[in-house]
């Protein structure tokens, strides 16, 4: 028989059992953000490339630009060499000089002249200095110099050509459109005589006659004996034949429109008959007969 229970058990309670430690296991990341990193990674790694091949672009061109520059700096360096050898050096000196175009003008006077020339360099020499040294030579009008490297030099000289004779005190001398004597006139000349007083170099009157002259066809040209202006409106004219056929020309203006009207004047006109042609008004001209 089992005693009876104490109303008061001193006995220990159970001990409760310990609760198990809670493993917290990580949350997986959202597919969405894996897509969106591996994106970012790709854009950064194509930025990084296009950089790298800009990097390689730009140091490329820089090396061609350096290139070009010592190219063009060698070049230039070269050329300033020839330059100042062509001009300090006999590399081109003239050794030969040739003259052309003389008729009344003396060659071998031109060549004296020009003699001091002999063994400068061909860049040297300009036509404004040749052109001063053969000033002296009146029948002179223009000249132009052609090089023939390496050592000879031409000179081309275009001579006065006389467009008219000039009566001083009973002798007929040729001058050219500037006023320039050229030489005596032997009559065979078929130019039209220029009535003035005083030097033709000076003469208005020489200008406005010449201004006249210039203004007529070569055909027309070689029928007129002579010519006067007496003032710059009134210019005559008389032609080559035994009839006395005289033009009133009036002032230089609407020279060509003249010429033109004349030229039908003389043609229904024929030569054996005197009459006055008068042109100052070419839109209204008049014949005298």
């Amino acid at each position: 028989m089992q005693p009876p229970k104490s109303r008061f058990d001193h006995s220990k309670p159970a001990a409760k059992p310990k609760a198990k430690p809670r493993v917290q296991v990580p949350k997986a990341k959202s597919t969405r953000g894996l897509k969106k990193n591996l994106k970012s990674n790709r854009l950064n790694l194509s930025t990084r490339r296009a950089q790298r091949k800009e990097a390689r672009r730009f140091t490329k061109e820089s090396q061609v630009k350096k290139i070009f520059l010592r190219s063009l700096l060698a070049a230039l360096v070269a050329l300033v060499l020839l330059v100042l050898a062509t001009m300090f050096t006999p590399i081109m000196a003239i050794n030969k000089i040739t003259v052309t175009g003389t008729k009344k003008v003396s060659e071998k006077q031109v060549q004296v002249a020009l003699k001091k020339y002999i063994g400068t360099p061909l860049p040297m020499i300009n036509t404004a200095s040749v052109a001063s040294d053969l000033a002296k030579f009146k029948l002179i009008e223009s000249i132009s110099l052609v090089s023939k490297p390496p050592y000879e030099l031409q000179v081309r000289i275009v001579e006065r050509t006389p467009i008219s004779v000039v009566v001083t005190n009973g002798k007929g001398f040729l001058y050219d459109p500037s006023g320039v004597r050229v030489g005596v006139a032997t009559g065979a000349e078929k130019l039209p005589t220029i009535i003035i007083t005083g030097d033709p170099m000076s003469s208005k009157n020489f200008k406005q006659a010449i201004d006249v002259l210039l203004s007529l066809p070569s055909s027309l040209l070689d029928r007129v004996a002579y010519i006067q202006a007496r003032t710059r409106d009134n210019v005559t004219m008389q032609l080559r034949g035994n009839a006395v056929q005289t033009i009133i020309w009036g002032d230089s203006t609407q020279s060509a429109l003249k010429s033109r009207v004349l030229k039908v004047l003389l043609f229904k006109t024929p030569a054996r008959i005197p009459a006055t042609f008068d042109v100052s008004s070419p839109l209204t001209p008049s014949v005298i007969r």
